[in-house]
C-alpha cells in the first residue's frame, strides 16, 4: 500500500470518527441505524488504516466481517444477550486496531503526515474503546449480575443514549472530569480508571516516540 493510499484511508477513519463523537448527538430520528452504520465504516476503514501483511490483513477482514455481522444482526433482533456479544466483538476489534496502530508508529523511522493522523486516530479510537467499555459494563450490570440500580449516573431526566456514554467516555479520558456523570457500582468505578488512566498512558508513550523520531532525524 503506497503513503498516499495509506493517508488517505487514515483520513477516512477520522472522518468516520468524528461523525460519530460530533454528529451523532445531533441526529434525530433513527438513531440506532445512524450509529450502526457509522460504527460499521469504523471498522471497515480499521481494516485498510494500516499497511498489514496479507495474512494479517486476511485475519482482519474476517474479524471485521464477524464484527459487522454481529452489528447488524442485533440491529434487526433485538437482544440483550445479542446486543453484548456486539459491543464485545467491535471492542476486540478496535482494542486490535489501536495496538497495531501504537506498533506502526513505533517501528516507522520518521514523522509523517501519516503517522501524525494514525496517531490521532488512535487517540479516538480510545475514546471510543471507553465508550463500549461503559455500555457492556452497563449491559452486564443489568441482564448479567441482575443489579436494578443503574451502573453510571446520569445528571438529568433525560432519557440515557449512546451518546451519553460517548461524551462520558471522552470527559474521563481527556481527564476533564465535569461531574455531571458519575461511576456508581465498583465496576463501573473500575473501567473509568481504565479510561482516564490509558488516556494519558497513550499520549505520554506517544509523545516520547514522535519528539524521539524527529529529535533523531534533525
Amino acid at each position: 500500500m503506497t503513503p498516499k493510499q495509506l493517508t488517505r484511508n487514515n483520513i477516512i477513519l477520522l472522518t468516520c470518527q468524528l461523525i460519530l463523537i460530533l454528529l451523532f448527538p445531533m441526529i434525530e430520528g433513527d438513531r440506532a441505524l445512524f450509529k450502526d452504520t457509522i460504527v460499521s465504516a469504523v471498522v471497515v476503514s480499521g481494516v485498510f488504516a494500516l499497511d498489514f501483511s496479507k495474512r494479517s490483513r486476511k485475519i482482519l477482514m474476517l474479524c471485521g466481517a464477524a464484527t459487522l455481522f454481529t452489528i447488524w444482526f442485533d440491529h434487526f433482533f433485538i437482544h440483550d444477550l445479542i446486543e453484548l456479544i456486539k459491543h464485545l466483538f467491535v471492542f476486540s476489534f478496535i482494542f486490535f486496531i489501536v495496538i497495531a496502530m501504537v506498533n506502526y508508529i513505533a517501528k516507522c523511522k520518521q514523522v509523517t503526515p501519516t503517522i501524525l493522523i494514525s496517531s490521532v486516530n488512535g487517540y479516538l479510537l480510545l475514546g471510543i474503546l471507553g465508550f463500549l467499555l461503559l455500555v457492556i459494563t452497563e449491559i452486564m450490570h443489568k441482564y448479567i449480575f441482575h443489579i436494578n440500580t443503574p451502573a453510571i449516573n446520569f445528571a438529568g431526566n433525560t432519557a440515557v443514549g449512546y451518546h451519553d456514554y460517548i461524551y462520558f467516555s471522552f470527559v474521563t479520558l481527556t481527564t476533564l472530569g465535569y461531574g455531571d456523570i458519575t461511576p456508581v457500582s465498583d465496576l463501573a468505578k473500575s473501567m473509568t480508571l481504565i479510561i482516564a488512566i490509558s488516556g494519558q498512558i497513550y499520549l505520554t508513550i506517544l509523545v516520547a516516540m514522535l519528539v524521539g523520531k524527529f529529535l533523531r532525524r534533525n
